[in-house]
C-alpha cells in the first residue's frame, strides 16, 4: 500500500486541457492557483455565516468592523492550516523526497503548490493590502515570502521538500484557536481548555517553526548547494534568504506568545501605594 499520492486529481479540469499541453508547470496548473484564491475568497464570503453559528450574539453584537472582519480571516485561516497539514503529510513519504529533492517534481506536488499559492494571493491582496493597518509588515512580509517561495516550486525548484515548510501550519489550528478564546466574554471557555491549546499551540510552534524550521532552511541549503550548477544559484540565495527570514519572524512571535503566557500565569504583585496615598493614610490615623 502507497502511502504518498503521485497524481493531481484537478490536472484535468484545466481548461481546454487537449490543446494546452505545455511542458512549463505553472501553465499546465494555473487554474488549480485560480480556484484556489477563489475558494478562500468564497470562504470569506461565508465566513460570517460560520461565525454567527458558531459564536451566536458573541459574533452578531460586534459593532467594531475590523474585529468582524478579524473574526471571518481567521475562519479562513483555520480551514488553511487545516488543510495544508492534511495535504503535506502523505508528501513525506513520496520517493522523490529522497531521490531527487531539489530538481524532481511530480504531479500532486504541483497541486498542493498552486493550492497553497492561491491562497496566499488571497491572502497578500484581501489581508496584507486590502486591511494592511489590521496585519501590518509583519504579516505582509509573511505572504510575500511564502507566496515566492511556492511559486518557485514550478522552475521546478524544490517541489518535493513542499512538506518541510507546509508543516509549520502545524501550530496555526491551535493559533487561531487561541484568538478566538481570548475574543469571547469570560467564562464562554473552560479554563482548562483554554490551558491546553494554549500548551499545544506554544509546543507545536516551537517544534514546528522554531527547531524544525531552523533545521530544514540550512538542510535545504545543504541540498541545494550540491546542485549548484543545475539551478540559478541566485534562485538557492533568494529562497535560503527568504526562509531564514521566516524563521527570524517566527522566532520573534514566539517570543510574544513566551510573554504573553508569562504575564498571564504568573501571580500578580501586590500594588505598591504611591507617597501620596502613604501621606493621606498618616493624615487619616492621626486625625482618628
Amino acid at each position: 500500500m502507497k502511502l504518498y499520492i503521485d497524481s493531481d486529481p484537478f490536472l484535468k479540469y484545466r481548461p481546454f486541457y487537449e490543446q494546452t499541453q505545455s511542458s512549463n508547470i505553472f501553465l499546465n496548473h494555473w487554474h488549480e492557483v485560480a480556484a484556489s484564491a477563489l475558494f478562500y475568497l468564497a470562504l470569506m464570503l461565508v465566513a460570517p455565516t460560520i461565525n454567527t453559528f458558531m459564536f451566536g450574539e458573541n459574533y452578531t453584537k460586534i459593532t467594531k468592523k475590523k474585529l468582524k472582519i478579524n473574526f471571518d480571516i481567521h475562519v479562513v485561516a483555520m480551514v488553511q492550516s487545516v488543510t495544508s497539514v492534511i495535504l503535506c503529510i502523505p508528501m513525506f513519504f513520496h520517493p522523490m523526497l529522497k531521490e531527487n529533492p531539489v530538481m524532481g517534481t511530480y504531479d500532486f506536488a504541483a497541486f498542493v503548490a498552486a493550492f497553497t499559492s492561491g491562497y496566499f494571493i488571497w491572502d497578500l491582496f484581501y489581508c496584507c493590502v486590502l486591511y494592511f493597518d489590521l496585519f501590518g509588515f509583519q504579516f505582509l512580509f509573511h505572504a510575500v515570502a511564502a507566496l515566492v517561495v511556492f511559486l518557485s516550486t514550478f522552475y521546478p525548484f524544490c517541489a518535493p521538500i513542499i512538506p518541510f515548510f507546509l508543516i509549520f501550519e502545524l501550530s496555526t489550528p491551535f493559533v487561531n484557536a487561541n484568538w478566538f478564546f481570548s475574543k469571547l466574554p469570560a467564562g464562554a471557555v473552560h479554563d482548562k481548555l483554554f490551558v491546553i491549546n494554549g500548551l499545544l499551540l506554544i509546543s507545536t510552534f516551537f517544534f514546528s517553526r522554531i527547531l524544525w524550521g531552523l533545521y530544514a532552511a540550512v538542510k535545504v541549503f545543504v541540498m541545494c548547494w550540491k546542485v549548484k550548477d543545475e539551478v540559478p544559484k541566485i534562485m538557492i540565495g533568494y529562497i535560503f534568504s527568504l526562509n531564514v527570514g521566516l524563521d527570524i519572524l517566527n522566532i520573534f512571535w514566539f517570543s510574544k506568545m513566551i510573554r504573553i503566557a508569562f504575564k498571564k500565569f504568573s501571580p500578580s504583585k501586590p500594588v505598591k501605594p504611591n507617597k501620596e496615598e502613604l501621606v493621606t493614610e498618616k493624615q487619616t490615623k492621626k486625625e482618628q
